[in-house]
């Protein structure tokens, strides 16, 4: 018992002399996730960042909640293609042709068969954050919606009718 309470003082000096504490983990479907990416030095991305991240991009991401993945493509023109499970079979998948545009601090999203979304984005490393900025029945603001973990350039999935 001695030895493991020895152990763990190492560490916890190691730390602290290394000037780096373990990272704390944050519930991203928390109302908090928001200012612990803020606290990273990450800030939301504002129109003409927005508008060059996303353009002429095909964004693959998981939901925050887990519930599998999904697949979009942003042209440079504003169209935009939703696949909303990212493992169907690309001869039977279910997309919805939308637009979308960056105004402000915000990206706005219009499908016909949804209702008009607009999100805070992030962009940190190789991944890009959509975060609620209302709160709704399952989330509260400041909460993650969706993170694209895998940037391509293009069409990658060859959605068709799109053009840039």
């Amino acid at each position: 018992m001695h030895r493991l309470a020895a152990i763990l003082t190492t560490l916890a000096l190691a730390f602290a002399l290394a000037g780096c504490e373990p990272e704390e983990k944050i519930d991203e479907n928390s109302a908090e996730f928001e200012s612990w990416l803020q606290e990273q030095g990450l800030a939301p991305l504002d129109e003409a960042q927005a508008t060059e991240l996303l353009s002429d991009r095909t964004l693959y991401g998981r939901y925050a909640r887990g519930d599998g993945g999904w697949i979009e493509y942003y042209s440079s023109g504003g169209v935009s293609v939703f696949q909303p499970n990212a493992e169907q079979n690309p001869k039977r998948r279910l997309v919805y042709f939308g637009t979308w545009w960056a105004e402000a601090d915000r990206t706005c999203f219009s499908y016909p068969e949804r209702k008009l979304d607009c999100y805070r984005v992030y962009h940190g490393g190789d991944v890009i954050y959509f975060i609620r900025m209302e709160d709704s029945r399952d989330s509260p603001a400041g909460s993650l919606v969706v993170a694209a973990e895998e940037i391509k350039v293009g069409n990658t999935e060859k959605y068709p009718f799109v053009t840039n």
